[in-house]
C-alpha cells in the first residue's frame, strides 16, 4: 500500500466516522478490525461503533479536525481535535451546554486498503474539566 494512500484512509476515518455519527464504514475498516482508545476496554468494530455513537449521541455536532497526519506503508498516526457542544446525555453525565475542545492521537494499522487497527490517547481529564465535572 502506499503511503501516499494510507494518508488518505486515515484522514478519511474519522471523516467517514463524523459523516455517519459513529458507526465505522466496513469500506474503510476490516472485518478483525480492533480499537483500544485511551482506558477503555478493546474493541472490535461493532463495539467501537457503539462507543462513536454515545459520543455523537452527547455531542450531536461533533466534528474531528484533522491536524496531522504521519503515514508509512504499514499505516499512519493522525492527531486531530474533537470539537462539539454537549447537549445530550454522556455516558450518564446530563448535558451541559458547554462546549469541547479535545486533543487526541490515534496510530492506525492499514492493510489491503483497511483499517486493521487503532490505538488512540484523548485528553479525557481535559474533556471532564470542559464540562465541568472535574474541577479546572
Amino acid at each position: 500500500m502506499s503511503i501516499e494512500r494510507n494518508r488518505t484512509i486515515a484522514s478519511e476515518f474519522f471523516m467517514e466516522q463524523d459523516r455517519r455519527k459513529g458507526p465505522l464504514s466496513p469500506e474503510l475498516v476490516a472485518d478483525n478490525y480492533t480499537a483500544k482508545i485511551g482506558s477503555n476496554p478493546q474493541m472490535d468494530r461493532q463495539g467501537h461503533s457503539v462507543f462513536g455513537a454515545a459520543f455523537y449521541a452527547g455531542f450531536p455536532d461533533l466534528y474531528h479536525t484533522i491536524d496531522e497526519v504521519l503515514a508509512n506503508e504499514n499505516g499512519a498516526a493522525v492527531r486531530f481535535t474533537l470539537r462539539g457542544t454537549h447537549t445530550g446525555d454522556f455516558m450518564g453525565i446530563p448535558a451541559t451546554g458547554k462546549p469541547i475542545e479535545v486533543t487526541a492521537i490515534a496510530i492506525q494499522h492499514i492493510a489491503d486498503g483497511k483499517v486493521t487497527s487503532l490505538r488512540a490517547e484523548f485528553d479525557q481529564v481535559g474533556m471532564l474539566r470542559q464540562l465541568g465535572v472535574l474541577p479546572s
